[in-house]
């Protein structure tokens, strides 16, 4: 299965970009066919076409982004992994509210290169 299209999605990637690669540590490979973004080789996001998959992205977060785009557990062939929401784009002021999150997954991820933070919150709330 083909997540990303440079044809379709270069625009959103160089937007996207123009703010990510400007942070501390981050690089760049492709990943499931898409760029993907990591800190620290771990992953905090990638782009498929028309959206970012943010890789650390907790219900709470997951809900108050809903209500700006549409956001979907990410599908890895018969694989869902549902930690993994994938934030729909139509826009860039869509693309502009989404980045505060894929900071928040961003610092997550910088966290766990640093060993500072093991597994998902202890939240009864959360999902698991």
């Amino acid at each position: 299965m083909k997540y990303y299209s440079e044809e379709k999605s270069a625009k959103l990637r160089e937007t996207f970009e123009a703010e990510v690669l400007q942070w501390l540590k981050v690089t760049t490979r492709p990943m499931f066919g898409c760029p993907s973004y990591q800190v620290e080789n771990y992953l905090f996001a990638f782009l498929v076409d028309e959206g970012v998959v943010i890789t650390h992205l907790y219900k709470t977060e997951r809900e108050i982004l809903q209500r700006r785009c549409q956001v979907d557990d990410f599908h890895a062939g018969e694989r869902i992994l549902r930690r993994w929401g994938l934030a729909s784009i139509k826009d860039r002021e869509e693309l502009g509210f989404v980045i505060p999150f894929v900071r928040q997954s961003y610092e997550e991820a910088l966290h766990r290169a640093r060993g500072e933070r093991q597994g998902w919150p202890d939240d009864s709330s959360q999902e698991r």
